[in-house]
Parts: C-alpha cells; sequence; structure tokens
C-alpha cells in the first residue's frame, strides 16, 4: 500500500539541525513533515552517546552564547526538566553543554508536541524523485515496517548527516576531503562504576592506554582522547575508532563491530591501568557509532578555513560558529584543533545551504557547503542547530524561487536566532 501525502516543506533527519529546521520552517508558516530513521528525535546525541553539545559557546575567557533560537530552546526545555545548569569546560578548555542522553530525548519529543510539529520515527527515505531537467526535488519516498509513502512537498531540507537526500536526488557532493581521505570517526563509550574523584586528563588516559598496548591488550586504536563526566559514577570515552571510506552495509557493518571490540578491550585497559576504574562497567555504546565525515552537498558557497580562523563576518550571514578546527586525522592521536582568531566567532553564509543545481534543496547541519578544514567546525551539534534553523525557515520561503537573504534574516531574528 502506498500512502500519498503533500506538506510544505520536508526535512530528513531529526537531529540537532534537522529538527531545528523542522521547526523553524513550521514557526515561519509552512506545513512541515519531519522524517527520521531511528527510534527517537535527537542525532548523534541521541543515538550515538556523544553526550555533549559543542558549539554554544565563544572560546574567549569571558566566554559567550552565540546560538540561540530553536537550539537555545532546547536547553531551556532541559533546563526546565532539571537536566541543564550551565556549560562547562572540557578537558581542552572548550565549553560543552553536557547531556543526560534520555532527558534529552524526551526534551525534543516535548518540545515537537508543545509546536505540534508532525514528524515520523522509524521512517526510512529509500529514493527522491526529480523534475525531468534534474533541478528540482518532486517526492520523497520512504518506506516503514508496513507501508510504503510517496511524500511531495515544495522544498527540502538535508539534514540526513550523510546527505542521503542529496545524494539520491544527484546533488553535486564531496566525499571526505575530496581526495580519499575523511576524518576517523569514533564511537562514544559510557562507562560506569567510575570513581568520582578520578580526573580525566589526555596525559592519565594516554598513560593507561599505551600500558595496555605494550601488555598486548587489542584492538586499541587511540593512544589518547576526551573523557569527560556525565554523572557522579560514569563518564563518556571517545576513544574507539575507525575510518569509514564508504555507506555501504557491508562497510558500516565491519566498522560497527570493529569499535564495539574496542570498546571491552579500553575497559580492559582501564580497569587495569586507571586506578579508580578497578570495577568499571560498559553501561552504553550507543546504538550506533558517531560518524563524522562523509558527504557534503556543495553551495553556492564553500566555507572556507579562512574563514572560520579569521572570524569573518559576512552580510549574508544566517548562524554564527565559534567551535575550533577539530580534525581527527590519525587514528591513534588526539585530535588536532585550530583556534578561531582571538577567541571570537564567524559568520555562516545562507550560500553555504543552497545547494547547487536543485532549486528547493537546502543543507543543514554537517551536509553544509564547507572545506575540509572549515567542516571541522561547523560539524558540532550547536552550529547544525544555527544552520539548521535557517534552512527550514528559507525552506518555508521556497516555492518559485529561492528567497532573498534579507526575508530570511528578518524571520530568524523574528524566531530569536542571532547571526
Amino acid at each position: 500500500m502506498k500512502i500519498k501525502e503533500r506538506y510544505d516543506v520536508i526535512v530528513v533527519g531529526g537531529g540537532a539541525a534537522g529538527f531545528a529546521a523542522a521547526l523553524g520552517a513550521k514557526k515561519a508558516g509552512a506545513d512541515v513533515l519531519l522524517i527520521e530513521r531511528a527510534g527517537c528525535l535527537g542525532g548523534q546525541a541521541t543515538n550515538s552517546n556523544v553526550a555533549s553539545y559543542c558549539g554554544f559557546f565563544t572560546r574567549e575567557e569571558n566566554e559567550k552564547q552565540i546560538v540561540f533560537g530553536i537550539g537555545d530552546e532546547v536547553l531551556q526545555k532541559l533546563h526546565e526538566m532539571g537536566y541543564y545548569e550551565h556549560h562547562r569546560k572540557s578537558p581542552v578548555g572548550n565549553s560543552i553543554v553536557v547531556l543526560d542522553m534520555e532527558a534529552t530525548k524526551l526534551a525534543f519529543d516535548l518540545l515537537a508536541e508543545d509546536y505540534g510539529l508532525k514528524y515520523l520515527l522509524h521512517c526510512r527515505v529509500i529514493s527522491a524523485e526529480t523534475n525531468e531537467a534534474g533541478t528540482k526535488i518532486l517526492s520523497v519516498t520512504c518506506v516503514d515496517d508496513e507501508n510504503t509513502y510517496e511524500f511531495s512537498a515544495d522544498s527540502f531540507v538535508d539534514a540526513s548527516g550523510d546527505a542521503n537526500l542529496g545524494y539520491m536526488a544527484n546533488a553535486p557532493f564531496r566525499f571526505g576531503d575530496g581526495k580519499g581521505g575523511s576524518y576517523m570517526s569514533t564511537r562514544a563509550v559510557q562507562f560506569g562504576r567510575v570513581d568520582a574523584s578520578l580526573k580525566f586528563s589526555p596525559a592519565k588516559v594516554e598513560e593507561a592506554i599505551k600500558k595496555a598496548k605494550t601488555e598486548g591488550i587489542a584492538p586499541l586504536t587511540k593512544e589518547s582522547g576526551i573523557v569527560f563526566r556525565v554523572s557522579e559514577d560514569s563518564v563518556i570515552a571517545l576513544l574507539p575508532s575507525t575510518a569509514v571510506p564508504s555507506l555501504d552495509a557491508k562497510t558500516l557493518t565491519q566498522c560497527e563491530v570493529y569499535t564495539r571490540k574496542q570498546e571491552y578491550a579500553y575497559l580492559e585497559a582501564f580497569r587495569k591501568y586507571f586506578p579508580g576504574m578497578e570495577k568499571a562497567v560498559i553501561l552504553s555504546g550507543g546504538a550506533k557509532m558517531g560518524i563524522r565525515d562523509t558527504r557534503h552537498l556543495l553551495g553556492e558557497y564553500t566555507l572556507t578555513a579562512d574563514d572560520v580562523l579569521n572570524a569573518a563576518k559576512q552580510e549574508d550571514s544566517i548562524a554564527c560558529g565559534a567551535w575550533p578546527c577539530e580534525m581527527h586525522t590519525q587514528i591513534n592521536k588526539m585530535a588536532e584543533y585550530m583556534f578561531v582568531k582571538d577567541g571570537d566567532y564567524y559568520n555562516i553564509p545562507l550560500r553555504c545551504l543552497k545547494v547547487q543545481k536543485l532549486e528547493n534543496l537546502w543543507s543543514a547541519g554537517r551536509t553544509i557547503s564547507a572545506d575540509p578544514v572549515a567542516f571541522a567546525s561547523i560539524r558540532v551539534m550547536g552550529i547544525g542547530f544555527a544552520t539548521g534553523h535557517a534552512a527550514g525557515v528559507a525552506a518555508a520561503f521556497t516555492k518559485d524561487s529561492s528567497p532573498s537573504v534579507q526575508k530570511v534574516q528578518q524571520e530568524l531574528l523574528r524566531q530569536n536566532a542571532k547571526f
């Protein structure tokens, strides 16, 4: 049975960027459908144990919040629920918002309910139909465990993280760095029964892992990485890593199994060589590993490393970013960081979100058009909220032609976004 429905805007992907896009479009007056293939909204935060929001704040000494709008509404909902009071510094000095993953799932549900947002979980997009010229998406075909759906719309937002919708619609894209390389992907592991007094500096983590490697404990990839506390007796460790050269099922199966094996190798290493973790257990490895770097849709403008590192300000800005360029290039090393000049922020132009070739497709989150270095900053979820919000507003105003920058900016300001 095929069910046919029509909307003004369809958003693919229910993570930070997709959720912000859907609510932004709805607040702008559009009839919106949000499609998510997992069993909850929230994306990497709720499916992959990435239990912190990065990118809401600048790095300067007296840091300031630069992402508001829908992203801030999520923070305020978490605050109302008793799960957010303030941000904290990560082990490398960046400001992060630590999350309770189950509460975050509910916060998304409650906000969607507050606004009457239509969304489908357990629904997967399997194809996209375009016009004969290939310049406009007409509809997407989706499946669940009972039905097939044909959803048509005036405009679409790709917030899938892997540019799945753009790929199906033959949009131009780059995979990884475009030269056969990409940033490492990581499984975020939550360890419990951890002594509440322990401090996890990268140097201490590296010391324990190197001792374990010397003893022959395997497989261990990263010799150091970020470990941060999420409760009195539990931490999240970003350690098991692998390259993801393709998104086919065979490759992803191998990557998932390999990083799950690493979970238990790191558990053994910490039990033996990190005092205070002798009784540690694995609480969760997430429903899936955290994938960083796959397809990037090519936009009318590509954000550059110079734009990010020199805190460039641009007239057609629709979002701000301040997270450093966090580059996971080596499977056994910590990320390399390149910081925004003077702890400042940079602007993200609307042109980065407008996908080449397809008149009615907007990108959001880590699918937006950015070079490999700039991508290492814009990919985080705090910035994803901001670019998603803008993409949704732009999509709401896309019927016969792309909206003016001024119209999008005015609506974003009305919705309490900052840029």
